[in-house]
Parts: structure tokens; C-alpha cells; sequence
């Protein structure tokens, strides 16, 4: 068993991730019927600066504080409308999503030239997981192609995540000296 004032670290460390996925997800830019936030970017951090577990309780905390009503998803939204709504299949996938990095970025060669190529690839799976996660719940609401679905839902955001995704990885390098 940690000592107290380890796990208390980490309890710290788990609720400002959480905090600062909040902070990141009401940055919102309206192009469509998805919008564009840095949700990801908060998400992408949760997995690669936290065990699986806490990276988990992080995500699942701002969906809870969503889901009751806090105004932290994108464009200060929130209640359980919006995760039921076309877009909130995006927002569930943050949880399989966050799992998915922790686990396969703490299983995964720890060589240092090789660690660049496992988060890297870790974060792709996640990003993968998260939309198939939104697309699913998009086609399921509103009876689009799949064709439709991934010009509306997937191929805008692509360049965007992987650019997230790139400076999640070199901001955790930082944010993992800070805290």
C-alpha cells in the first residue's frame, strides 16, 4: 500500500487532470454538427501522466460533472441531453479512449527511442477508439451513411487530434517535471 501522502499526491494530481479537461473542453470552435474543442488534448494528457485507474476516475469525473448539469462541455453545455445527444458519443469514447492510452502507454516498451513511437501509437488507438465511439452514436441518431458520417464526424478532426495528440505528448514531458 502507498504511503498517505502518495496517494494523496496522486488524488491531487487525478483532479487537476480532471480540472483541466473541463477547462480544455468548453474551448469551442463551431464548424458543424461536431465542434471542434480541446477536449482531446485534456484527455490525451489524463492517459499519458496518470496510472489507468486514475487516468479513468479523471475522464469519468468531467462526464459526471457534465452529466449532472456543470456547463463543461463543449460550448459551456451541460446535462445529459448532450451526451445523449448527436455528438455525445464522442464524450462517452473519452473513457474507453483514456483507457486504452494508459494502458497500452504503460505496457508498451519503456526505450527511450522507442518511447516516441509507443505514445505515439497509444494515442492513435485511443483516438481510434474515441471515434468509432462518436461515429457509432452519430449514425445511430441520425440515420446517416457511414460515408456521411466520417465526412462529418471524422475527416475535419483528423489533422486537428493528430496535432492534439502530437502536443499532448510533448506537453506531458513538462507537466509530468511540474507535478
Amino acid at each position: 500500500m502507498k504511503p498517505a501522502s502518495a496517494r494523496i499526491r496522486l488524488l491531487s494530481r487525478t483532479a487537476l487532470l480532471c480540472a483541466l479537461l473541463c477547462i480544455l473542453s468548453v474551448i469551442t470552435l463551431p464548424i458543424g454538427a461536431v465542434p471542434a474543442t480541446l477536449s482531446l488534448l485534456g484527455v490525451f494528457l489524463c492517459g499519458l501522466l496518470l496510472p489507468t485507474k486514475n487516468a479513468c476516475l479523471a475522464v469519468l469525473g468531467y462526464l459526471l460533472l457534465g452529466a449532472v448539469g456543470l456547463p463543461v462541455f463543449s460550448s459551456m453545455q451541460g446535462g445529459i441531453g448532450v451526451l445523449l445527444g448527436i455528438t455525445g458519443g464522442y464524450l462517452w469514447g473519452y473513457l474507453p479512449a483514456v483507457w486504452v492510452l494508459s494502458v497500452l502507454n504503460t505496457r508498451l516498451p519503456r526505450i527511450s527511442s522507442h518511447r516516441f513511437l509507443s505514445e505515439i501509437g497509444a494515442s492513435c488507438a485511443a483516438l481510434l477508439v474515441c471515434y468509432t465511439c462518436g461515429t457509432v452514436q452519430f449514425l445511430c441518431l441520425t440515420n446517416s451513411t457511414v460515408t456521411t458520417a466520417l465526412a462529418v464526424c471524422v475527416l475535419p478532426f483528423l489533422l486537428p487530434d493528430l496535432l492534439k495528440l502530437a502536443a499532448a505528448r510533448m506537453l506531458s514531458r513538462h507537466f509530468d517535471r511540474l507535478l
